[in-house]
């Protein structure tokens, strides 16, 4: 099965499957879905994610405020028509989403909100920035995926992004 191409076009061929890991899995979605920008603010929960971001076309737009990223995804999807990605640093990073991702509810906008958290083994132990971030968003989302187990990354985020535009209004993965 062709996986990928080289940097010169020609298809490369593996004869075992090809494991990705979950950073791999989100892009390759996220570049499958027609994302080419995804705005906001990066942390190390995202790292992996967006050094992978170039080989995918997509561009990072650097914010100052999360509350921007969020209201730049609103924007760009409602004058393009296509999926707006914001990302943020977990906790209080997540919460100055709130507002733009409410507009983006209101207004029918298909953004997809990632929000990193707090990893699974260190979440409940007061760990810096700790914040329980789906119950945030759960009443201005269309959708909540929760990625608990890294092989489903795929799945989720796929199904998060058909949401978005199926029912014209943001989703949002939670990536622990």
């Amino acid at each position: 099965a062709v996986v990928s191409t080289q940097s010169t076009g020609d298809p490369v061929y593996y004869s075992e499957p090809v494991r990705m890991t979950a950073s791999e899995a989100l892009v390759e979605t996220m570049a499958r879905q027609g994302v080419d920008k995804v705005y906001g603010i990066v942390g190390s929960a995202f790292m992996d994610a967006l050094d992978i971001f170039p080989e995918a076309g997509i561009r990072f737009v650097a914010v100052q405020h999360e509350q921007n990223a969020a209201h730049m995804a609103d924007g760009y999807s409602r004058i393009s028509g296509k999926h707006g990605v914001c990302t943020a640093q977990n906790g209080p990073g997540i919460s100055n989403f709130v507002t733009g991702i409410a507009a983006a509810y209101w207004a029918h906008s298909p953004v997809i909100a990632l929000t990193p958290e707090a990893s699974t083994m260190t979440k409940g132990h007061g760990g810096f920035q700790e914040v329980d971030q789906l119950p945030l968003f759960e009443a201005i989302t269309k959708y909540q995926g929760h990625v608990n187990n890294p092989a489903r990354m795929a799945e989720i985020s796929s199904r998060a992004f058909d949401i978005a535009l199926a029912e014209r209004g943001p989703t949002q993965i939670n990536l622990p």
